[in-house]
Formats: structure tokens, sequence, C-alpha cells
């Protein structure tokens, strides 16, 4: 990708230096080519400059991502839940297949999670960071017979390279309602 981009600008530079070629000027010894040519290689240096700085991709973009759970599942106790629906993924940091969200860098985080839980049913999910939670969630909804129940927490983490965060249920089993329970995390800095 960073490669067509690359080339793309390349080629716009160079048609732009073309127009204003008559502008540049020198003797009859063919210095005129050879300014031409040391203008394009500077064109072509500033271009791969800006690509591998990052300018022309997703480097600059903060670290982020939103999932959700595509359908309802019911899911023991001490099981990592999987959020397998991804909205955004900036860094791919986030895993629909494992639920695990890798921090990229260094920073700090903040988190949100959503639950909904069916009528009758319960979910107590913990947000975790290296195994060991940091948050607690309590969704309670056995009184209710005809309506879910939504419960949603949020932290902020000052997290290093590498940690890995996840939600599971850290009192019993859970029954989550699919499509209304997600999974969210941004670097703030």
């Amino acid at each position: 990708m960073f490669g067509k981009i690359q080339t793309y600008i390349e080629r716009v530079l160079v048609i732009s230096l073309m127009f204003h070629m008559n502008f540049v000027t020198g003797n009859c010894k063919n210095t005129t080519l050879k300014l031409f040519d040391d203008q394009i290689q500077a064109i072509q240096k500033s271009v791969r400059t800006i690509v591998e700085d990052g300018s022309c991709g997703n480097k600059n973009i903060p670290v982020g991502f939103h999932a959700y759970m595509g359908s309802t599942k019911a899911i023991a106790k001490g099981v990592v839940w999987v959020y397998d629906k991804i909205v955004i993924n900036t860094h791919n940091a986030y895993s629909a297949t494992t639920g695990k969200f890798t921090t990229p860098e260094q920073g700090l985080y903040m988190f949100s999670y959503d639950t909904l839980s069916d009528p009758g049913k319960m979910s107590h999910a913990g947000l975790h960071v290296n195994g060991k939670i940091r948050s607690w969630q309590g969704c309670n909804n056995y009184g209710g017979k005809h309506q879910g129940f939504t419960c949603s927490n949020s932290a902020i983490l000052l997290l290093q390279k590498g940690d890995v965060v996840y939600v599971e249920d850290h009192l019993a089993a859970a029954t989550i309602r699919g499509l209304y329970s997600d999974f969210s995390g941004a670097k703030l800095n």
C-alpha cells in the first residue's frame, strides 16, 4: 500500500516539476539537465521520508478498537469473552479470535465494556490486565421476566507495551446477549 502511495506521489511531483522546468536554467554545458536530475532526486528523497515517517500510513492514527459480540453466548467462569465483530481496530492490537487486546505502545488507556444480560440471567464481567482483575461489573437480572438488563463500566489504566487486556466473568458462568455487549479501548496519550 505504501509503495503505491509513494509511486503515485513521486509521479505527481515529477509531472508538476516538468511544468516548472522552464524556471531551471543553466549554461550550455548541460547543467540544466543536472539541475533537473538533482531536483527529481530531492523530491524522491522527500517522498521517501514522508512514507518512512508514517505520514502516509496509520502510524499517526491513535491506538483504538471497538468490538461487539455477534451472537448470544453462554460463557463459563474464567473464560475470556470474545467480542468477534470488529468495528475498528487501528493497530490490529485487538484479536477477534482470542478476545484480547495487546498494547502496541506504552501509555494511558481508557477501556469500556458493556453487557446485556437476558431476563433471568446474570454476568459479572471483569476487566483483566495480564491476568489480574482491574475493574468489576455486576449484571444480575434474576428478577427480570421480560426485559434485558444492561451494565457498563470503564477504566483508565497506565499500561506498558505488550500488556494484555481482556474481559472474563470473575464470579460465575455468564449468558451474554449478542449485538448489545461490546468492548472498546483507546490510548489517551
